[in-house]
């Protein structure tokens, strides 16, 4: 039964010792100086005094005056009633400091977001080309791009590829009317890191073209206004550069409507249901790409 005592006070809020003691000197009755208490009980003295001072300001002790005084433990009818009376108060008081600081935390959100636009405007004009060293943070940002597109995503897609774990936020731009377009070489439509998911990337929205020749650059322009381009250097590891300039994206615009009006139409046969690629080994282009399955097919020209 003790036990099942020790377990309701410490829900309570009490600690173990706190409990120990209060349920010993209750049972035991009288008053009790320290030291009888940590040797009967076996507690270290120290850990004895933390938790008589303790109990005293919580109402459960009561302590003869002066340095050295007896212990008695406060009847239950009156100790535990007093304890929650404070754990009340505790609670009232904590409510009024968390509503203080949610008013101030109104007002600082209110200058930050006013300080965070005037340093995003000045980013655009001293942060117009940025380099982006580590290639995670590439991948990083064109997911964050993809989100942001308003109109139209056209990207050149070309070898390596690699897999960046999914690329949902390019779903989203699909349901949002967003335009994707995707120019792929001739030469790397079959290659095996990208042939098994032409299917789901274009039923759900992208459209694919194939290029008859070498596609310049691996290249995304968001809205004709922001460009993102990796480089690749032998020997080093792969960077990325994003360039916020509207005049430069138009111009590149330019570029990719001229190979895509080149390029042909890429013309999906039916999936087959026995060739399913499972989560487990997605892999993509980059840009990332989602998971799907498809039998490929060229569009005859007249010289084929």
């Amino acid at each position: 039964m003790r036990q099942r005592h020790q377990i309701e006070l410490e829900r309570l809020g009490l600690s173990a010792v706190e409990a120990q003691i209060y349920l010993a000197l209750l049972k035991k009755g009288g008053t009790w100086r320290a030291t009888a208490i940590a040797a009967t009980m076996q507690i270290p003295r120290s850990t004895v005094y933390l938790a008589l001072n303790s109990l005293q300001d919580r109402g459960l002790l009561e302590a003869e005056p002066g340095y050295g005084g007896r212990f008695s433990a406060v009847p239950p009818d009156r100790a535990l009633p007093s304890l929650i009376a404070a754990e009340r108060e505790e609670l009232s008081q904590r409510e009024k400091e968390l509503g203080e600081r949610e008013t101030v935390a109104e007002q600082l959100t209110d200058e930050l977001k006013s300080t965070a636009r005037t340093e995003a405007a000045t980013d655009i004009g001293t942060e117009m080309i940025q380099v982006l060293r580590d290639p995670r943070s590439v991948l990083e940002r064109f997911k964050r791009l993809q989100l942001d597109a308003e109109k139209t995503v056209d990207a050149f897609t070309k070898a390596p590829y690699f897999d960046p774990g999914g690329n949902q936020p390019e779903s989203e731009a699909l349901r949002r009317g967003v335009r994707v377009r995707a120019i792929y070489e001739k030469a790397g439509v079959d290659n095996p890191g990208i042939k098994p998911f032409f299917h789901k990337w274009i039923t759900a929205g992208e459209e694919a073209r194939i290029y008859d020749g070498e596609l310049p650059h691996k290249m995304v322009i968001f809205d004709q206004k922001i460009v993102l381009m990796p480089l690749f250097t032998p020997g080093e590891q792969m960077r990325g550069v994003l360039i916020r300039n509207a005049q430069l994206a138009e111009c590149l615009s330019l570029a990719f409507q001229f190979i895509w009006d080149k390029a042909e139409p890429l013309v999906l046969g039916p999936a087959k249901p026995d060739e399913t690629i499972v989560a487990s080994q997605q892999t993509s282009s980059w840009p990332a790409r989602r998971n799907g399955h498809a039998r490929l097919r060229r569009k005859k020209s007249p010289n084929d």
